[in-house]
């Protein structure tokens, strides 16, 4: 259930959890404007389908409930601006302009909208002019919008005299004396300003580097970042070295990598031993934790930092680019098992995995044939583990235990179609199995070995006959042959557990 309260000119809320179920594989749902009751479906990719109907049993009261007075003077003024939000309201120029300041976001942001919508003649000396800088930026980015489109999207002329002109006005505004939230709106403006009319002259450049510069370190990590974006963009000869203390500094890996990006571009202001220091977060960075696409990001933020680097340079740090993160425990080598049975569904009954998995179970020994079965190669398990396939982190979720068993015994009988691998046939015979990880120019690029993340084949697309989607998984089958009876109910119970050592299924 989500509780909205006023908040401003708006509303914030809160979550509640009224139902839960594990597993609950939730695939749609709906109120029923006539009874008020909540239906919701489970199910999907062959796993148990439910249908349920939720109702309220109780005595509180089920009418509508009244409406909340707070803030409704502020939603007023929000609504009354957003019925400037189309042309031809002259009046909304004065009246949008004493909002442009204010401390609700949603009411500047409609105010500025306000603007956007009328003839900038009515209005741009004004921004021009602006003193406060509250109501500068905001009018300032509304000007820059309404004078210019994205080169990306629509080539227009650019009025260089109107730029140097907003320039000029942000120039004045002093950084250092803007409260956090007005200096992310500014670096926002300038970086609009500079996507859709163009970079600054060398000189001005120069200047607003200078001006920025002071204010970095600062106290606010996402003001830091920007500001080290900014910056990097204006080529500024001092960031490379408060951007690389930034980078060791930093306390997650998510504040990293924004730095790290940012330092990507910049060729200037670097000496030898910040380079050394800035290749060497690479190594950290690829033991760090995230989605499907995380180690390529980190990857390609790299290739595009290696433009820095002289051939000497290259040569010299080849320790240091070369360099792999040493594994951690649970992603080491598969141990070599021995074969125990080919398992069967019959093998294994409903009534026996219910008792089994009901408790004395062994967490830490689930995790360890977790890793010596080689799931840990593929899937991603409390921040840990491969990418290649889905995170298993919250698979009780969406599966029972006995869905789960048959995902490990017969991979192939349910595939899901964002794992699915294919099969490439091309004009010289030769047929490439696996499954396309990225299409580049005429390049399409297949992982054969789900278990090696390295075993790439790049076939060229243009000598593709077909491409069939596989009816075999790119999970191997057979995975727990190597298993006794009892380890199985310890790899999935340890499945089952979102990792919680301490859950029912290993209560003594």
């Amino acid at each position: 259930a989500v509780h909205l309260s006023p908040s401003g000119s708006t509303y914030k809320a809160e979550v509640e959890e009224f139902i839960s179920g594990s597993p609950l594989p939730l695939t749609d749902l709906v109120v029923n404007p006539k009874d008020g009751a909540l239906y919701f479906a489970i199910g999907g990719r062959k796993t148990k389908s439910g249908l349920y109907r939720v109702t309220y049993t109780g005595e509180e009261s089920t009418a509508l409930s009244k409406g909340d007075s707070k803030g409704s003077e502020d939603r007023a003024i929000r609504l009354g601006l957003e019925k400037f939000h189309e042309p031809k309201h002259p009046e909304a120029v004065a009246k949008a302009w004493d909002y442009l300041g204010s401390p609700d976001r949603f009411i500047r942001y409609a105010a500025r909208v306000a603007l956007e919508h009328q003839d900038v003649k009515l209005w741009q000396d004004k921004a021009l002019a602006e003193k406060d800088p509250n109501k500068a930026i905001p009018a300032l980015l509304a000007l820059v919008r309404s004078t210019s489109s994205d080169p990306q999207h629509k080539k227009e002329e650019v009025d260089q005299k109107l730029k140097t002109q907003i320039i000029a006005a942000l120039q004045s505004i002093a950084f250092d004396k803007l409260d956090d939230t007005r200096k992310l709106d500014l670096l926002r403006t300038m970086g609009v300003l500079f996507v859709r009319m163009g970079s600054p002259d060398e000189a001005t450049a120069k200047t607003l580097a200078t001006q920025l510069d002071v204010s970095l370190p600062g106290n606010n990590k996402t003001v830091n970042a920007e500001l080290c974006q900014m910056l990097v963009y204006l080529q500024s000869p001092t960031v490379a070295i408060k951007g690389v203390a930034l980078l060791k500094n930093a306390a997650t890996q998510e504040d990293q990598m924004e730095i790290a990006r940012a330092l990507r571009m910049l060729r200037t202001g670097w000496n030898p031993e910040l380079k050394k220091d800035y290749f060497s977060w690479f190594i950290k960075a690829a033991g760090y934790k995230g989605g499907m696409s995380f180690g390529n990001f980190i990857e390609n933020i790299k290739r595009d930092a290696l433009v820095i680097l002289s051939d000497k340079e290259k040569e010299d740090l080849k320790s240091i680019l070369e360099a792999k993160p040493a594994l951690t425990e649970i992603a080491a080598p598969a141990v070599k098992r021995d074969f125990v049975k080919n398992w069967k569904m019959t093998d294994l009954s409903t009534d026996k995995l219910d008792a089994n998995l009901a408790g004395g179970r062994n967490f830490e020994k689930g995790k360890r044939l977790f890793a010596e079965t080689r799931c840990v190669a593929c899937h991603r398990y409390e921040n840990e583990g491969g990418a290649q396939g889905p995170d298993l982190t919250n698979a009780a979720g969406r599966f029972n235990k006995r869905d789960l068993l048959e995902s490990l015994i017969d991979p192939s009988k349910v595939i899901s179609d964002q794992y699915a691998g294919v099969i490439i046939s091309t004009d010289d015979g030769k047929l490439t199995t696996g499954r396309i990880i990225n299409l580049s120019g005429n390049n399409i690029m297949v992982n054969t070995d789900m278990l090696n993340p390295t075993a790439i084949t790049v076939v060229d697309h243009r000598k593709v006959e077909t491409i069939v989607t596989s009816k075999v998984s790119m999970m191997p089958a057979a995975l727990i042959d190597t298993l006794k009876e009892e380890e199985i109910f310890d790899l999935l119970a340890y499945i089952l557990s979102r990792g919680n050592p301490s859950g029912p299924m290993f209560a003594k």
